[in-house]
């Protein structure tokens, strides 16, 4: 179980926090505490690193696949602070430069701790 409520806290900020990238703006609502925290300790089984290009730079970040088929991107948001993000959300312009497989041995929060 989560020990770390800042972690907890961080990420809920993270899922409510809405950024440009994310396509058509839409909040993703995990509101209670139960929710949060299951996502947080939600197992791996596949990350691929991705990058983007933005405002001249390239933007990087990690999108994860869960047991049930969900995915969520772990990246930097605009006020540098670790985001998680419901896959859906992420625009075109996202490229997979590499595809690890964990089957389950990482857990969300592993990803959000590495920033």
């Amino acid at each position: 179980m989560v020990t770390n409520v800042l972690g907890v806290f961080a990420l809920a900020v993270a899922l409510m926090v809405a950024e440009g990238s994310w396509g058509k703006g839409k909040v993703n609502d995990m509101s209670n505490a139960e929710d949060l925290t299951n996502l947080y300790n939600s197992k791996v089984y596949e990350a691929e690193r991705m990058t983007r290009p933005m405002e001249g730079q390239s933007h990087s970040g990690v999108r994860v696949t869960l047991e049930d088929g969900q995915e969520y991107l772990v990246h930097k948001g605009s006020s540098s602070q670790t985001v998680v993000v419901d896959a859906d959300h992420m625009s075109d312009k996202w490229k997979v430069e590499e595809t690890m497989n964990f089957g389950g041995s990482k857990t969300v929060s592993d990803f959000v701790k590495e920033g």
